[in-house]
């Protein structure tokens, strides 16, 4: 039962992680806030469901010639 109730908490942070939000410590520190208040976590799940997910599409080239 403990082990339901942390992963329900957690899930703003989870949410976050997966979606490669661009703030992740704010979200799981507002998340950790959240555990205790209540109010917070709906706050937390909020912020990891609607801020902008980082470049995952960004590609770094080697400083140089490029080889083809």
């Amino acid at each position: 039962m403990a082990l339901v109730a942390v992963l329900f908490l957690s899930v703003p942070s989870l949410v976050a992680y997966r979606r490669r939000v661009q703030r992740l410590r704010l979200v799981i520190a507002i998340n950790v806030i959240g555990v205790f208040t209540g109010l917070f976590w709906f706050v937390a799940l909020f912020m990891a469901m609607s801020m902008p997910a980082r470049d995952s599409d960004a590609v770094l080239v080697p400083s140089g010639r490029l080889h083809v």
